[in-house]
């Protein structure tokens, strides 16, 4: 069983149910109503008949990043606080990933989150992409999709411009994209593409 502070916000949902075993349980989801998961959860604690199964059933749930589970002495009411995992990609629609880069199911729950597509090997270079663009003050790349293949390397489109990285994510070319996108601030200009692919610079396409 895990234990962690209990800040309860506006954001906190309470359901109670009745279990098989005649418990009476109060579950209070911290961090909101967000996954298909947790519709599942509360039908799956509904056919439960056991203290131990609850404890099985909950430590079991890969979206749960922390919770508390109480007794109340001499009676069958429990009380269960659920701190949910908070994803920021989608990975081939297989997969949630949190900025830890734990990895939990998706549940075709519809999230305003980042997709990503692509045969990826290491999850740590979506993360990398994701900070190194977010990190740009003042212009506000909004990452919708970021997509990888062989051929192209990595491309990431954000509401406002494709932006290619290619397939080598070095230290040299998150550089680049930094001074490139002080630049653009300074010229008050923002392109369709910034191709990054290049040895000796960076190609600006103002296309539409």
């Amino acid at each position: 069983m895990h234990q962690f502070r209990k800040t309860i916000s506006a954001l906190s949902i309470i359901f109670s149910v009745t279990l098989m075993g005649e418990y009476k349980i109060s579950i209070i989801y911290e961090s909101g109503f967000e996954f298909k998961s947790q519709h599942l959860l509360i039908n799956d604690l509904k056919e439960c008949s056991s203290k131990k199964e609850i404890e099985n059933l909950v430590s079991d749930q890969d979206w749960i990043k922390d919770y508390y589970l109480a007794y109340k002495p001499f009676k069958k009411e429990i009380y269960l606080n659920i701190k949910n995992r908070e994803p920021i990609f989608i990975l081939n629609n297989k997969f949630f990933y949190d900025r830890k880069l734990s990895k939990f199911e998706y549940d075709n729950s519809k999230r305003n989150l980042i997709l990503v597509e692509g045969p990826v090997d290491n999850p740590e270079d979506i993360l990398k992409l994701i900070r190194e663009i977010e990190s740009i003050p003042n212009i506000q790349f909004k990452i919708q999709t970021i997509n990888y293949s062989y051929v192209n390397g990595w491309d990431v489109n954000s509401d406002k411009t494709l932006i290619r990285f290619g397939n080598t994510l070095t230290e040299k070319r998150f550089k680049n994209f930094r001074d490139t996108s002080k630049y653009l601030l300074d010229i008050g200009k923002i392109p369709s593409i910034i191709d990054m692919r290049y040895k000796d610079g960076v190609a600006l396409n103002y296309g539409k």
